[in-house]
């Protein structure tokens, strides 16, 4: 009898630990250069621009932990799950 063994890739832990650490970069980049583009347009004429990279860079944070905390839930998951044993011996 073969048991199907649950590839730790397509779980949703890792899902969102991968959604979250790419989204989570994406934002500080974006962030910094919204950011620095207000600078240098002048925050005045762009304020949209200043807020939104501002918002950026708050949330960078945030997404940046719970990629982290998935990391573990997964690593915390498959230490739980039960070692295949063989059936041969």
């Amino acid at each position: 009898m073969q048991t199907r063994i649950k590839s730790p890739l397509l779980t949703l832990e890792a899902t969102a630990a991968v959604l979250c650490f790419a989204s989570g970069i994406l934002a500080g980049v974006v962030g910094t250069l919204l950011s620095a583009s207000a600078w240098i347009l002048g925050s005045e004429q762009h304020p949209l621009v200043r807020g939104l990279g501002t918002a950026l860079l708050v949330v960078t944070i945030p997404l940046l932990i719970f990629a982290g905390y998935c990391m573990d839930w997964l690593e915390r998951d498959s230490k739980k799950a039960p070692k295949p044993t063989s059936h041969n011996i």
